[in-house]
């Protein structure tokens, strides 16, 4: 298959979390299309390290990435961003955490968007509405959206707090807003889960994560059952987007999730 892929990275949003409160996009999104609510994170649960297998496709003792400050992988290993661009792809990159800017290789991105320095409040609207601006005047094959508030919502006021349901609302609401430009293939994605005012764990509350798929060629209303960990998120994505799987990715494609 050959589909335009949008991947929406949720920081730190726990699966119970998206099911205790108002999201209706994110709900109906699972709903229509392939999901579990019983993915699993990688170890340490901690957002570079998680961020890194998930789109480089390998786990973290491949990568070495073991905290939040980037170091050179010692054996480079191509993004799921590189793998696109390669094939004549054009990407789109919007976030608002500035660690994450290494996870693209310099020429990869067509465009690329970060606001603020390290987790900053209220900037998931300001993400949303660069990556519509981008997908109304850019003709976009994968667009990366990454939302950062709840994380720094848990970390603030712990999570399952009134304050991380409430930045887990404002997230799926300015989904629905960049999905109303889009048309194509969407995953979402968390990177990992978070307990009191921390994760890091292997605890399930920090392990556990959402993984939804929903668009052309996916199946409707399938629960998948077989493993799914972060690092399959890469060559998923991939395969959606119709380009070959890098030899470096340890990850496998969720065949289940397709038609």
């Amino acid at each position: 298959m050959s589909q335009r892929v949008l991947l929406c990275s949720l920081d730190g949003v726990r699966p119970d979390a998206i099911l205790s409160c108002h999201t209706p996009t994110l709900q109906r999104l699972a709903r229509e299309g392939a999901h579990t609510w019983k993915a699993s994170s990688v170890m340490p649960s901690v957002t570079l390290p998680c961020h890194t297998s998930m789109l480089r496709g390998v786990d973290v003792p491949r990568h070495g990435i073991t905290s939040n400050t980037f170091t050179p992988l010692a054996r480079p290993v191509p993004s799921v961003m590189d793998a696109a661009a390669s094939y004549g792809k054009r990407v789109g990159f919007f976030y608002n955490w500035e660690q994450l800017r290494d996870l693209a290789a310099p020429g990869s991105l067509k465009v690329s968007v970060c606001y603020g320095e390290g987790h900053v409040f209220e900037t998931d609207q300001k993400v949303a509405d660069a990556a519509i601006a981008a997908l109304t005047n850019d003709s976009l094959d994968f667009v990366f959206v990454y939302f950062g508030h709840p994380d720094e919502a848990g970390h603030a006021h712990g999570w399952m707090s009134e304050p991380y349901l409430k930045a887990i609302e404002n997230a799926d609401a300015c989904l629905a807003q960049v999905l109303a430009h889009w048309d194509g293939v969407v995953c979402v994605v968390s990177d990992h889960g978070g307990h009191d005012r921390s994760h890091g764990t292997d605890s399930p509350e920090d392990m556990t994560i959402p993984f939804i798929l929903h668009g052309p060629g996916i199946a409707a209303g399938r629960e998948l059952t077989e493993p799914i960990y972060l690092y399959d998120v890469c060559p998923t994505l991939a395969h959606a987007l119709g380009v070959p799987a890098c030899r470096e990715w340890d990850g496998r494609v969720v065949a289940e999730a397709f038609l």
